[in-house]
């Protein structure tokens, strides 16, 4: 099958599933690709996500520093499960959230472990073109990482695709999230409670919205009752 054959299978798959959590479903290539944080936000019982856009400034990467993933983060020429459940990160230089969010699993060792043990994890630049092989139907497909972007639908840095162990996507978190929220979505990729569910009418993030709720992760106003992060 064609890259661009390709491209229309899984966006059949994930557009559902990204218009629920994130409300956005416009079109974005490398150089328009924003940082930005999100919140979780409750409209009409459903999960979503609010954005709000974030400016960088020198203070914010003096405040930030890099910090060395390497031996977590595996080559991202070939994005396999390698018998794990997998996790895509895409991230960008100068986006302070994925700074963030990369500071947080370097300092946090629960949080570290369990993405180490449990998940094949792959950081990608959005802004580097790179060659990539994923797996499709028990064969190996060759993309660029901005067909990757497309076919994901990221439109703004860090963004999270969550996969199963064949390395088909489960759900997608564009946005930061805080270490226990972090957490408790890796809990709920391991839980299978995501399996048997329609991904195009959103079961899937209704089951993850209850999963936060049964592990303390309050959502929208009632977050200011429960967890802080």
């Amino acid at each position: 099958m064609k890259p661009s054959c390709f491209k229309k299978v899984l966006t059949g798959l994930l557009f559902a599933a990204l218009f629920l959590f994130s409300g956005c479903d416009e079109k974005t290539s490398v150089k328009t690709i924003k940082s930005e944080t999100t919140k979780l936000i409750k409209t009409d019982g459903a999960l979503e996500h609010k954005k709000e856009t974030v400016k960088v400034t020198q203070n914010d990467k003096n405040q930030l520093p890099k910090v060395d993933l390497s031996d977590l983060f595996k080559d991202s020429f070939s994005l396999e499960p390698k018998g794990k459940y997998m996790l895509i990160i895409f991230e960008r230089d100068g986006c302070p959230y994925c700074a963030k969010l990369n500071l947080d699993i370097h300092n946090n060792k629960e949080l570290y472990n369990e993405l180490k043990n449990d998940f094949s994890v792959y950081s990608l630049d959005a802004m580097k073109n790179r060659m990539h092989k994923i797996p499709h139907e028990d064969k190996s497909m060759d993309v660029d990482t901005k067909t990757l972007i497309d076919i994901y639908q990221v439109n703004s840095t860090p963004t999270l695709i969550f996969a199963d162990k064949k390395g088909k996507s489960i759900f997608i978190v564009p946005g930061y999230m805080p270490p226990k929220q972090f957490k408790v979505t890796l809990d709920f990729v391991k839980s299978g409670l995501w399996l048997g569910k329609d991904r195009k009418n959103g079961e899937v993030y209704k089951a993850l919205k209850e999963f936060y709720e049964k592990n303390g992760i309050m959502i929208g106003k009632d977050r200011s009752k429960g967890d802080k992060g």
